[in-house]
């Protein structure tokens, strides 16, 4: 019974594990190439993990010459999409015709072998750009533009026009890789032309273009500039390189022949290719929607990488750079700190050049990110020295001073030599991974009383391991990562991260057990006294650092708010056809509201109110920049220019979500002129209907837009008008029920005192404002401006 009761257990989980997991097939791909180049081989790409997923090309195996093979095992039921290239896709395999192949698709049933012949090769045959729909779709919606490329040396902006003769031009691919560039006698300015055929059905539709350019770039689309990247120059001093990685909108107008041309400049060339980086640009058309989405899905995904794994390795750097703070016997925790800190630059530089807008920057990045990595490897080893020995051993100052080698080629001759140390680098870190093996192995064999420092140079040992993965995948030696996970090394210093927390822990857990053996030594000590004095310490030890902290606050906002004051005007001017008041109330130290005013006499009277986003340090930083703009400004200066100058000003200083309301009102004789940027209405108190005129100018805030078209509006004032210019303070306060004052309200406020003077009507809006408030919290700045006019003094 026994023996019937574990057979029938046998087959219950035969057939248990034969429907949890599916059935793998082999599939065999075969390609026949009727040409294929001397030196050149076959590629495939699909949608699977060993097929590249399409971002990567896979090399087949060759059979014999024209004969090529692929093998891949999947689950039944899975479907293959594939296609066939020499290594990109500019080299794709086309039919007889010159058109790409659409994607070939297989679902898995069996094993199978699938058989494929290629005819010819894209860079073979087709010698021009043919925008048509089917190679549009044969391609998923994607075309790039590489052949046909023209080119000569020189700048002339004639050479744009559609019938220029370009015939006597050469060919070259625009991307100007080592081997093309040299080929050229290069000035730093070049022109490049193409003739594209573009099919009727697709002409007057917008497509998406991806233009990816190294130095500076004018595209031009039948003798049309289109758009610009950076700024077109004669040297280094007025060229201005810029990266957009976002895509442009193109559409073909007018017959099916199109004639694209790019002005171009690049004089930082030379020491691009140094750095293995072309000096031209490469183009992509495609659906514009899909464009966008992608770059939407790459900045989140490189930000979460970013963000997630850097802040993780370096809240470890933090934690330990702390710990050697208070305890700097411990040098082990200055080196790990040193280490993780150079991990997070590292794992930050590599996400960051995804956003630089100029490829300078990305050199500059690019060193950053070489030091990084040298350091924190040297660290490391440090880290595992310092947790294993009393001293260091007398061979970490031959590590030392590779390692300063590594660091001034690096800084000062990269680019020179880089094959050469490169490899290098790599013996350098075999050595150094061997010696923490060795540092490893005997702190095992000496079996050390405090922590297991063995457990940290096992962590530096793996992430080393990952790095050198990290390496084999970028250079291509290992094509199919295990797993499909192509960017490792990150996962190697989480390791890390995690194999010293648990030395910490183990010292921790060790000092903790000899304290209590002190402590039963020590009766005369109560376990209730010790904790009350260690508690003493950390609260005195917390309030030192607090009342610091907030001596050092309290001293930089009261510095600030001097600042801000001091940016107000002192005194208000005396105008004789005018009853001046003006009344500010911060909700904070430092508050964004500004007003300002202009007048000498002679011309017109300038009264301008304005409000910086934010509370605060920052949102006086914009007030104290509007300031400067505004006093340089003549009085006779027109407001819309003006605000149009602050726009471009504020986007230059690139200071981030941070922009600037504003309202200006120009009043000369009885003639008033406002325009406003994002602020409140005017209320317009007319003396004779006693009737309040709202006059609202809807606009943009100052550094939002830079060519922003702003309203004007001009209106006649009569005795015994009145003006309340207003930041949103007033009108958006509120009361302890959450309700909002509101512009209505506000507006029916100020119509009941319209008729007093100035400085009545100030104290009556006030007034109505704390009443309101009820002793509620003010959340933003209250400014009001007022002036009544006086037509007897004019």
């Amino acid at each position: 019974m026994k023996m019937k009761l574990h057979l029938r257990l046998f087959i219950l989980l035969i057939l248990i594990s034969s429907l949890s997991y599916p059935q793998v097939k082999k599939v065999t791909i075969i390609v026949e190439a009727d040409t294929i180049p001397i030196n050149s081989s076959v590629y495939i790409s699909g949608n699977r993990d060993k097929l590249g997923y399409w971002n990567r090309m896979k090399k087949m195996d060759m059979i014999k010459t024209n004969l090529w093979s692929y093998q891949l095992t999947e689950n039944v039921g899975d479907t293959l999409i594939f296609k066939f290239t020499r290594g990109d896709w500019t080299s794709e395999a086309v039919d007889s015709n010159g058109i790409e192949f659409p994607n070939n698709v297989h679902v898995v049933r069996k094993d199978t072998i699938l058989k494929f012949r290629v005819n010819n090769w894209r860079d073979l045959v087709v010698k021009r750009i043919i925008i048509d729909p089917e190679r549009l779709k044969n391609k998923d919606g994607y075309l790039e533009l590489v052949e046909g490329w023209k080119f000569k040396i020189g700048d002339d902006t004639s050479w744009a026009a559609i019938s220029y003769d370009d015939s006597d031009w050469e060919t070259i691919n625009p991307l100007l890789e080592k081997n093309d560039f040299e080929k050229l006698k290069w000035t730093g300015n070049i022109w490049f032309r193409n003739y594209i055929t573009v099919d009727s059905s697709l002409l007057n539709k917008p497509f998406g273009l991806r233009f990816f350019n190294t130095g500076a770039a004018e595209v031009y689309l039948n003798g049309k500039l289109i758009f610009k990247n950076g700024v077109i120059g004669n040297s280094t001093e007025t060229e201005v390189t810029q990266v957009d990685r976002n895509p442009r909108i193109i559409m073909f107008e007018g017959g099916s022949q199109q004639v694209l041309a790019v002005r171009y400049s690049n004089h930082y060339a030379e020491k691009m290719i140094r750095f293995n980086i072309p000096a031209g640009f490469s183009a992509l058309i495609g659906d514009m929607d899909a464009f966008i989405s992608q770059r939407f899905s790459d900045v989140r995904d490189i930000t979460l990488h970013q963000f997630a794994f850097g802040a993780f390795v370096l809240a470890f750097a933090i934690m330990h750079l702390l710990l050697f703070i208070f305890y700097p016997k411990a040098k082990e925790n200055l080196y790990y700190s040193i280490s993780m800190l150079s991990f997070a630059t590292v794992i930050f530089s590599g996400a960051q050049s995804n956003f630089i807008n100029s490829i300078l920057s990305a050199i500059d990045f690019l060193i950053l990110n070489s030091v990084s990595v040298q350091t924190s490897v040297l660290f490391g080893l440090l880290t595992v020295y310092a947790s294993s020995y009393q001293r260091m051993p007398k061979q970490s100052v031959f590590f030392v001073v590779v390692y300063a080698i590594f660091i001034v080629h690096t800084l000062f001759f990269t680019g020179y030599l880089s094959e050469i140390m490169d490899y290098a680098f790599y013996i350098f870190i075999l050595i150094l991974t061997l010696e923490i093996f060795r540092v490893v192995v005997r702190s095992i064999y000496r079996k050390e009383p405090w922590g297991w420092s063995w457990v940290i140079g096992v962590g530096f040992l793996v992430a080393i391991i990952f790095i050198a993965y990290q390496v084999l995948i970028i250079t291509g030696i290992i094509e199919n990562p295990l797993f499909g996970i192509y960017l490792v090394y990150v996962y190697g210093i989480v390791f890390l991260a995690i194999t010293v927390s648990i030395n910490l822990s183990k010292k921790v857990s060790d000092t903790n057990k000899d304290l209590e053996k002190q402590l039963v030594q020590v009766k005369e000590l109560s376990a209730k006294a010790i904790d009350q004095e260690r508690k003493a310490r950390e609260e005195e030890l917390a309030r030192k650092l607090l009342e610091a902290d907030n001596k050092r606050k309290t001293y930089e906002l009261e510095e600030a708010q001097k600042l801000q004051l001091s940016m107000l005007p002192r005194n208000l001017p005396v105008v004789p056809s005018f009853d001046i008041a003006v009344y500010m109330k911060p909700a904070f130290e430092v508050g964004g509201d500004y007003y300002d005013f202009k007048y000498d006499n002679n011309g017109p009277l300038i009264v301008a109110i304005g409000d910086a986003t934010g509370h605060g340090m920052k949102a006086g930083t914009m007030v104290a920049t509007i300031k400067g703009l505004f006093s340089a400004e003549s009085i006779r200066t027109e407001i819309i220019p003006f605000y149009k100058k602050c726009s471009n000003i504020i986007k230059d200083m690139n200071l981030g979500n941070l922009y600037m309301a504003m309202m200006i009102a120009s009043i000369e004789n009885s003639k008033l002129k406002i325009s406003s940027a994002g602020m409140p209405p005017l209320f317009l108190y007319r003396q004779k209907t006693k009737l309040v005129e709202e006059i609202r100018l809807p606009g943009m805030p100052l550094g939002s837009f830079t060519n922003f078209d702003y309203l004007e509006k001009t209106t006649s004032l009569e005795d015994g008008d009145t003006i309340l210019l207003m930041s949103d303070g007033f009108p958006e306060l509120f009361n302890p029920e959450k309700q909002i004052l509101g512009y209505e309200k506000a507006k029916e406020l100020f119509q009941k005192t319209g008729s007093k003077s100035s400085s009545e009507i100030i104290n009556f809006l006030n007034n109505a404002a704390e009443e309101w408030r009820k002793g509620a919290r003010q959340e933003d700045d209250i400014t009001f401006i007022v002036l009544k006019f006086k037509s007897s003094a004019l």
